[in-house]
């Protein structure tokens, strides 16, 4: 199928998408940088972005919760939230008055202080050790192919466009197309577990195009990958691959793609790089961490 005659379903996708979306969702999306279709050229450069698009998202994963200056007045909020520590609180503001005052302020302020310090402080825990390992993962080097060979790259530095080559176990660090496969039949298999829990093994196939080409070859063939907006749907895809000389246009299903987060689990495999950072399928599946709350709060705060 033809960009053109893929256009059709496209927009019908993205109205389906949209009317499925929340207020909240909604107004989220509007303040966003709009997630747009792409054209990209095979040849291992930064793809430019579209006109309206200042640029691709950088290639990295945060998952914490809060920033430096943001933790303190949003734990505070999350622990007064509570309907218990909010009584507690009114309680010990009342003992500053004097009519009201039963007791001395440090036997109601102190324990409010503990109970309230102590879950402020395990937050901060719990922040820090996403942190640091959002920072393993961002910092983690793969092999980005060139025309003079293999270069060390970080998968924070991993742009729209770069090739890069992953080996067996270890994980697809940007959502790309696989290009080519040290496989002979093109064929590869992906651990998925980490995006949609299934352990069972996902065979992906390289595009045809390029899984015969010889390292050279891949560099001076002039060709174009057309790849749908980003979307959080993880079981479908839609694209087409050109190339000019001669003319031929292949269409790309979800057979085509490695999700980033997903484990190569066999051969050693070349990805034309489609989707970074926020852009990825599983960073739009991804859900801000809630805090822990226990059961009694959950039922009084009914």
């Amino acid at each position: 199928m033809s960009a053109t005659e893929l256009e059709p379903l496209i927009q019908s996708d993205k109205q389906n998408s949209e009317k499925s979306l929340s207020l909240k969702e909604r107004l989220k999306k509007w303040r966003e940088t709009p997630m747009v279709e792409r054209k990209i050229p095979v040849n291992s450069h930064p793809a430019p972005p579209p006109p309206n698009v200042k640029d691709y998202p950088q290639n990295v994963i945060r998952n914490q919760k809060y920033t430096l200056w943001s933790f303190l007045p949003v734990t505070l909020y999350e622990q007064f939230k509570s309907f218990i520590n909010f009584y507690y609180l009114i309680l010990t503001l009342s003992q500053f008055i004097p009519v009201l005052k039963v007791g001395p302020i440090f036997t109601y302020a102190a324990p409010l202080a503990f109970v309230v310090g102590l879950s402020i402080v395990m937050e901060g825990y719990l922040d820090v050790r996403r942190m640091l390992r959002d920072r393993d993962v961002n910092h983690e080097v793969y092999k980005r192919v060139t025309k003079k060979g293999l270069v060390d790259i970080k998968a924070a530095d991993i742009k729209v466009g770069h090739f890069i080559q992953v080996e067996t176990d270890r994980r697809i660090p940007a959502d790309m197309l696989l290009i080519q496969s040290s496989s002979e039949t093109g064929a590869s298999f992906v651990r998925t577990d980490q995006l949609d829990g299934e352990t069972d093994w996902k065979l992906r196939l390289a595009v045809q195009s390029t899984q015969k080409l010889s390292r050279d070859e891949l560099f001076t063939m002039a060709a174009e990958v057309y790849a749908e907006a980003p979307k959080k749907d993880i079981y479908d895809f839609i694209g087409t691959f050109t190339t000019k000389h001669p003319h031929n246009v292949e269409s790309l299903n979800l057979e085509n793609t490695l999700w980033s987060s997903t484990v190569l689990a066999s051969d050693t495999i070349i990805g034309l790089v489609m989707y970074t950072g926020k852009e990825t399928r599983s960073v739009l599946n991804t859900s801000t961490p809630a805090t822990k709350v226990g059961i009694l709060d959950t039922e009084i705060n009914r």
